[in-house]
């Protein structure tokens, strides 16, 4: 992933700063140093430690371990036995006198021995069955599937983390805004109160600005809230405890803009193709479904072993044993199941037309997705433009009739509004970048392009 955010996300995602937006003393805190963290530094440790990815991830080893079990099933098979028997008490049977040389009577005979020991081991050995290709074909195809899963659950990932980066990033530029405006009230409020003091001003003046300070105050508190429920969502996505004191890196003016694409490339479009990985599936469990009717055919070979005594470990009674033993192939030929298969291959058949649905309706989702984020852009670079100049037109604006102001020619009603108009279009300007740069993130996902970038990440590791 490293490589992917220092050479696209970072480039990508910073506001540019060329608007002279006015700085300001930080607020004082009394919580320790925040760890300051860079994009690239919450994808990685997001990567690393997000609980979603590593189920998803999980998932894939798991896919791993069934594949090797469907492998198994077409390897030997031997399994051994063995048993010991008591017959503490053995069973009589009554015989007819005249076979022992007792005729007219019935003479009691017990048979068998106490003790029995026996020994065996069995092998048997798949030889044919149409079925189990098509299940190791359609188990190694659901590592594809498993796969897809984890490459979308990273895009998401990334997708939200970006999108969360970016909107504390403009949260903090509202707040140094806010910060500048501030300072500057509380400047005129000095100003208005050595004027009032000498009589040039009314106290209702200098009461109106003290107001509009405190408004501004609360707007800082206000934005301090929303940062903090922000970072608290960062660190979610990111599977940090939420304790963790953090802050994003301040923000750079990166002359070399990422290029978007021009084109949608839907082959990258996770969706789609976790989808058409689901069709290939359900063609290998149609087809396994039609290879049950093919004959199974396998060959077998046993052999078992079995001791008798009436005293164990006896001198005067040895043991009696004797051993048997087999080979041969077992054939099963399906002959009637009362259509069920026919059953299930159609209920396999209604599925994989749902599926094309799916398919058709997630390419229109894509297009239409894609085709807003590219129209969003579009009027978002216009109105960038047009919130600049209108911001400068404001600084100016504001600049002169503050000087106005001073010189007692214009009220404090035109400086109040002059200041007002300022903060309006300092924060639409802001908005629009917001807007813009989030136009950027989702076309660089709709496009595929984002896929593709962690793709090729991955791949170069």
């Amino acid at each position: 992933m490293r490589s992917i955010i220092r050479k696209f996300l970072l480039t990508f995602i910073a506001v540019p700063l060329g608007v002279g937006f006015l700085t300001a003393q930080p607020l004082e805190t009394e919580y320790p140093k925040p760890k300051v963290m860079t994009l690239e530094d919450c994808l990685t440790y997001a990567i690393q430690n997000n609980p979603d990815l590593q189920r998803v991830q999980l998932d894939e080893v798991a896919a791993e371990y069934k594949v090797k079990e469907v492998k198994a099933s077409g390897l030997p098979q031997v399994n051994a036995s063995a048993g010991y028997t008591d017959n503490f008490s053995l069973p009589t049977q009554l015989l007819p006198g005249e076979l022992l040389g007792e005729p007219g009577t019935t003479v009691p005979v017990q048979f068998g021995v106490r003790h029995g020991l026996s020994a065996g081991v069995e092998v048997s050995q798949l030889l044919f069955n149409k079925s189990f290709f098509t299940g190791l074909k359609a188990a190694e195809a659901s590592r594809g599937l498993y796969r897809l899963n984890t490459l979308k659950t990273k895009e998401d990932l990334v997708y939200n983390i970006a999108q969360i980066y970016l909107q504390l990033q403009i949260t903090d530029k509202q707040k140094e805004i806010l910060t500048a405006n501030l300072d500057r009230v509380n400047q005129l409020i000095d100003i208005s109160q050595a004027q009032f003091e000498e009589g040039l001003v009314k106290k209702v003046d200098v009461d109106q600005l003290k107001v509009n300070s405190t408004n501004l105050r609360t707007e800082i508190q206000n934005l301090e809230i929303g940062y903090t429920q922000q970072q608290s969502l960062l660190k979610f996505y990111m599977g940090m405890p939420v304790q963790e004191q953090i802050e994003v890196s301040g923000l750079q003016d990166i002359a070399n803009q990422y290029q978007l694409a021009d084109d949608l490339s839907q082959e990258f479009n996770t969706t789609l193709r976790i989808l058409e990985k689901q069709q290939e599936l359900r063609t290998f469990e149609l087809q396994n479904i039609k290879d049950g009717y093919f004959p199974t055919l396998n060959a077998f070979a046993s052999y078992n072993w079995q001791g008798q005594t009436n005293k164990l470990f006896s001198k005067e009674n040895p043991m009696n044993s004797f051993g048997a033993g087999m080979w041969g192939l077992s054939l099963q030929v399906p002959i009637f199941d009362g259509f069920s298969k026919k059953a299930k291959s159609q209920q396999v058949h209604v599925s994989q037309l749902q599926l094309k649905l799916d398919i058709r309706n997630a390419a229109n989702l894509n297009r239409m997705e894609f085709h807003n984020a590219t129209e969003q852009l579009r009027q978002s670079q216009t109105l960038i433009s047009q919130q600049e100049k209108n911001m400068e037109l404001a600084e100016e604006l504001y600049d002169i009739t503050k000087l106005s102001y001073q010189e007692g020619i214009a009220p404090l009603t035109e400086l109040l509004n002059a200041e007002t108009s300022l903060k309006e279009a300092q924060t639409q300007y802001l908005t629009a970048t917001l807007q813009k740069k989030l136009a950027e993130l989702d076309h660089l996902k709709t496009s595929g392009e984002l896929v593709r970038l962690i793709e090729t990440s991955t791949a170069n590791k």
